[in-house]
């Protein structure tokens, strides 16, 4: 079922023939390449656009760090 305006929705068409088991794996192939569950993780709780920014800049930096420490 799939509801309208709903970005997070995914649509599994099977018929009587096909198993429950075949369906469910289906449809968790199709949750998992849409991406909804890290979508649904990351939106548990609200993390304000200077931590965001902060944490992307320390993990770069390692990142960076990393990278220089390899190509000595």
């Amino acid at each position: 079922m799939v509801v309208p305006g709903n970005s997070l929705s995914v649509n599994v068409i099977g018929s009587a023939r096909e198993d429950l088991a075949f369906a469910l794996k289906t449809f968790k192939r199709k949750v998992k390449s849409a991406g909804i569950l890290e979508t649904v993780k990351n939106n548990k709780e609200f993390i304000k656009p200077t931590v965001k920014r902060r944490k992307e800049m320390q993990h770069a930096k390692f990142m960076q760090y990393v990278k220089d420490l390899h190509n000595k």
